[in-house]
């Protein structure tokens, strides 16, 4: 699943020392989040808590970065905080983004800057919606942009009888234990998420990405969006797939593996949707109502949140603050209680509504940064 918000004034503001997790180690960070850029308060905390964590590390068996994680009720968020023995140029392949030192053998991703991608502009404010139902400003916008229209009709159609072919072999499902599974979703990727004994996709993960094992109409998608002005894009490192056939579903909030890399699109077929962003500060505040569905379902998982309606076959990108300090999430659809068929889901308010189809795939294109 996917999820991310943005940040309204009152998120913006300086956040507090969160309690991240490393196996058994409790470690503290300090940050300081604007809307559209990324900076560190201070090293000093991230190396207290990388000091820390490294108490319960055994580098000699590490063979990637050690990533720490901070829990949200529930949810597992990673830090762009990582431990490794390797050194600052191999843990920069490994993400695919620069980092900068903030102790012994800890390190801070470091993402370019949000002036390096295309300007903000009047399809964002289309899109996007705060949870009074106002269009977001470029301050309040943590580094989210939408493209709408990017694949045609016909090109749809391609990708997903490709895919289909494909899911035979490489899919699995990824349906709640509620669901019916063999008819509710199927997910493809080349990460190894130790989920399936099914193959998995043969065109790997991360910096072992091979762009060439793509099937035809995805590739095409890569290179249409290594192409796109206003994003500046390295080596592709994922592609995952993710389609449902029901109506009944929701992606609870997350932050993406960091060794995705710092650039995440998501491609939307066969129907449109709406994605809410939240503001990891804003979350600690709100743990309670952020883990409770019907609360959520009805209310947003915080005041603080932002909605991007993603129209069918249009992509939407998102980075930097967007990437690492804000989850993306897809809230449960609810019934009209009137005897209204169908499902729907809110945007922004629930003055407007988009009703929910039950079928649609959302398929994630993530990049390095270039170095």
């Amino acid at each position: 699943f996917w999820q991310i918000t943005a940040m309204s004034p009152r998120a913006r503001a300086t956040l507090p020392t969160a309690f991240l997790v490393l196996a058994v180690a409790v470690t503290s960070l300090a940050w300081r989040s604007r809307a559209v850029s990324f900076a560190v308060l201070t090293p000093r905390p991230a190396q207290k808590a990388a000091q820390e964590a490294q108490e319960a590390v055994d580098f000699s068996q590490m063979t990637g970065p050690g990533i720490l994680h901070e829990m949200i009720g529930e949810y597992a968020l990673p830090k762009p905080v990582v431990l490794s023995p390797h050194g600052q140029l191999r843990v920069q392949e490994d993400l695919g983004v620069n980092v900068t030192v903030v102790g012994d053998e800890a390190y801070i991703v470091s993402p370019q800057h949000w002036s390096n991608y295309r300007p903000l502009g009047l399809v964002e404010e289309t899109y996007l919606r705060d949870m009074e139902g106002e269009t977001v400003s470029h301050e309040e916008n943590p580094g989210i942009r939408v493209e709408p229209d990017f694949v045609s009709e016909a090109e749809e159609d391609h990708i997903m009888a490709e895919l289909i072919e494909l899911a035979s072999t490489f899919g699995y499902d990824f349906a709640a234990e509620e669901e019916a599974a063999s008819s509710a979703s199927w997910r493809m990727t080349g990460r190894d998420e130790k989920k399936t004994d099914l193959p998995l996709a043969p065109w790997g993960w991360g910096k072992d990405f091979h762009e060439s094992k793509l099937p035809s109409g995805l590739r095409s998608v890569v290179e249409k969006l290594q192409s796109l002005p206003g994003y500046p894009l390295g080596p592709i490192r994922d592609v995952t797939v993710n389609i449902r056939s029901s109506d009944d579903y929701q992606m609870v909030p997350h932050v993406d593996p960091l060794l995705d890399g710092p650039n995440s699109f998501v491609l939307s077929l066969l129907s449109s949707a709406v994605v809410t962003f939240s503001p990891i500060a804003t979350l600690r505040t709100e743990i309670e109502r952020a883990n409770d569905d019907e609360q959520y379902a009805q209310h947003s998982y915080t005041d603080d949140d932002i909605d991007c309606l993603v129209p069918r076959r249009a992509i939407y990108h998102f980075a930097g603050n967007a990437r690492y300090l804000w989850t993306h999430a897809v809230r449960p659809s609810v019934s009209a209680g009137d005897g209204t068929d169908g499902t729907f889901e809110r945007w922004g308010t629930w003055d407007k509504v988009l009703r929910r189809e039950k079928n649609r795939a959302a398929i994630i294109f993530t990049f390095a940064d270039p170095m």
